[in-house]
């Protein structure tokens, strides 16, 4: 499939497991990417698995709107972004007894406010006929699970405000649209996985009826939402947790 040729389009979180594999697949359906994050390093290892040409790196923490600049700069030199992805975030597993302020501001900066700001500097760069825009939120957003209160949080705040965004960019024709993920194979998820006994974590692979999922299988969704096909879809939830939130 070439969906994205002559496509470009912003990725934030380009080095995150998810977010090199969003890269490759939608490089590989002929997009341009501006990759931004805040590893110089990591972005040009991602930048140099990439079919195509024509893509570049920003380094830059999207936390910050100031330093989202560049990005917007080279959207609007380019003749407009397509589509933007937001990768970007962090987990830390504390049970609400030991939770601080400084937890759950880390759990939204990284989550939500990294979402909010790439998708105003998008907007400030799209193309003239829209685009679509697609964040990564977590089934832990409509499910209990112990220690997760900071996180859980910020995942749902991601699911509201796509709401929102939605409406606020319907009139330019963007799209904005949330993937609830379920337990992914990644460097983030390994490091909470690691706390669990083997007991724990046969019982989470249980769940997940289709097994733990890999990054290039929200990949695949990732391209579906940025695509025509999903012209019609805006503001809402596609989960994609292999089962686990079936049960």
């Amino acid at each position: 499939m070439s969906r994205f040729d002559g496509k470009l389009v912003l990725l934030v979180g380009g080095y995150s497991g998810i977010g090199v594999a969003a890269a490759e697949r939608l490089a590989g359906e002929g997009a341009s990417l501006v990759l931004l994050g805040r590893q110089e390093e990591k972005l040009k290892a991602t930048l140099a698995k990439l079919p195509g040409a024509g893509h570049e790196i920003v380094v830059a923490d999207a936390a910050f709107a100031e330093q989202l600049q560049p990005a917007v700069q080279i959207g609007r030199k380019r003749g407009g972004y397509s589509a933007a992805v937001v990768c970007a975030g962090s987990h830390e597993v504390r049970p609400i007894s030991v939770l601080n302020r400084d937890v759950i501001a880390r759990s939204f900066e990284a989550n939500v406010t990294t979402a909010l700001l790439s998708t105003a500097a998008f907007a400030k760069a799209a193309a003239k006929d829209g685009g679509s825009v697609v964040w990564l939120s977590s089934v832990a957003a409509l499910r209990g699970t112990a220690t997760f209160a900071a996180y859980s949080a910020a995942k749902g705040a991601l699911i509201s405000a796509a709401r929102v965004a939605a409406i606020e960019l319907a009139s330019r024709r963007i799209r904005v649209n949330v993937i609830a993920a379920g337990v992914v194979e990644t460097a983030m998820s390994e490091s909470w996985l690691a706390m669990l006994n083997e007991e724990q974590k046969a019982a989470l692979r249980h769940r997940h009826l289709l097994g733990i999922g890999q990054p290039a299988d929200l990949a695949g969704v990732i391209a579906f939402l940025l695509s025509d096909d999903a012209r019609w879809m805006t503001g809402s939830v596609l989960t994609a947790d292999g089962g686990l939130s079936a049960q």
